[in-house]
């Protein structure tokens, strides 16, 4: 298993800093493995951890008014979460759920602010990670308001895809149903069925028990809209 020390040197966020500052930020952190369904924190909880994703993946989530799960973005080994509400100082904005086993780094949030200010390197990263994940927000509410069903499951598949490290052919298995899927579209269950059923039909994508293969993904790609960068 990788030490705290080599997977924090592996992150870009990181990867600049000295032996001496990554053993610096390797004793201030902690390490945690959760079961999969397991909250690593809930909504509304005090902000005292800026966490990563080690190992596994972490899917955040809101609960609506009616009690359904809003599935607000999905993050895979190597992402940051929290770091928002742990530098604002309020409440986390949703809770945080393992999708399968999951190992989450923390750092509490008195060293966080420690770190910005003995590590100028990590502040300038932290900014840009923190403006790309607002522009990504951004693109999401728009593609939302203005894009095909269609083509926002396509967008979501090929998302879920690069997160697995989907080759041709792979098939993506994080433990996500229909309703999940139909959650991050921001779109009714039946209509998710009804446009995978479709894919399925046209031999884009292959659904079983152990999760959805992409058969086809330069079609998945021209649905979607986004450049192949084969």
């Amino acid at each position: 298993m990788t030490s705290k020390k080599e997977f924090l040197k592996s992150l870009p966020l990181f990867s600049t800093l000295s032996d001496t500052d990554l053993i610096k930020l390797s004793d201030m952190s902690k390490e945690f493995t959760y079961k999969n369904g397991e909250y690593v924190f809930y909504e509304g909880d005090s902000p005292d951890w800026f966490c990563i994703v080690k190992e596994g993946n972490i899917k955040a989530i809101k609960q609506a008014e009616d009690g359904k799960e809003i599935i607000m973005h999905m993050f895979k080994a190597g992402d940051t979460f929290g770091e928002v509400a742990v530098f604002d100082r309020r409440p986390y904005p949703a809770s945080a759920l393992t999708v399968g086993q999951t190992t989450v780094i923390k750092f509490h949030h008195t060293h966080c602010f420690e770190i910005l200010e003995t590590m100028p390197e990590v502040a300038a990263k932290f900014l840009l990670t923190m403006g790309r994940k607002q522009r990504e927000f951004v693109d999401r509410i728009e593609a939302a308001l203005t894009a095909r069903v269609e083509k926002r499951i396509a967008t979501t598949l090929i998302k879920l895809a690069n997160m697995v490290d989907t080759e041709r052919g792979k098939t993506i298995n994080l433990h996500l149903t229909r309703k999940d899927i139909a959650s991050m579209v921001g779109t009714t269950i039946e209509t998710t069925i009804r446009v995978m059923s479709r894919l399925q039909k046209d031999g884009v994508i292959e659904t079983t028990k152990n999760g959805i293969t992409i058969l086809k993904p330069d079609k998945l790609q021209e649905i979607s809209g986004q450049e192949n960068d084969d």
